[in-house]
């Protein structure tokens, strides 16, 4: 990959994406040290891909790593779930919306990734950095497929630059593909 002959970059953890990636919680985590995590992103950076929506490595990039440790966060729905609705807010100043979570086992994990975020990219759209690092962590990705599309009321939010979203550019079949996908899918419930 293009400057994989430079030193690693430096990657940090953003707010956002540690105050979502929680033991228990709704979001996908990883059950292991901080230390452990960066090892593995960096034994996979030379595989990254370019985040959904991007053409490059230089805005968005997910690294595929090891999955032991990790816990998905997704419920498979059947006829027979039980669903919960609530308005939410990921962040304050972002438009909330309607999440929907089910009740059942998670989804076992097969794959997983992590989605990094250049300085730049996180500046993009009124946004903020963490840290001084080259790179930061905005999400852990884990479950079933090697590829999973991305939510898409995430899609939208950057396709249509709200509040929180960086651009990026979609196919209508990457939103079809995802819509489908995340209609038989719902967060894990978890009570707060």
């Amino acid at each position: 990959m293009e400057n994989d002959h430079l030193d690693p970059p430096t990657i940090g953890w953003s707010d956002f994406a540690r105050g979502r990636h929680l033991p228990e919680g709704k979001h996908t985590w990883f059950a292991g040290t901080d230390q452990e995590l960066l090892r593995r992103i960096r034994a996979g950076w030379a595989r990254r891909r370019p985040g959904q929506g991007r053409t490059d490595l230089s805005q968005v990039v997910i690294v595929p790593v090891d999955p032991a440790g990790f816990v998905g966060a997704t419920v498979r729905v059947q006829e027979d779930t039980p669903l919960h609705a609530r308005f939410e807010r990921r962040q304050r100043g972002e438009a909330g919306f309607v999440r929907v979570t089910a009740e059942g086992e998670r989804e076992p994990v097969r794959h997983a990734a992590v989605v990094l975020y250049s300085a730049e990219t996180l500046q993009e759209n009124e946004g903020r950095r963490t840290t001084d690092c080259d790179w930061e962590i905005v999400c852990l990705l884990a479950g079933p497929r090697e590829v999973e599309p991305m939510d898409p009321l995430t899609m939208a939010r950057n396709f249509l630059q709200q509040p929180g979203g960086t651009f990026a550019e979609y196919s209508a079949l990457e939103f079809a593909e995802a819509i489908w996908y995340w209609a038989s899918r719902a967060s894990a419930h978890c009570e707060e």
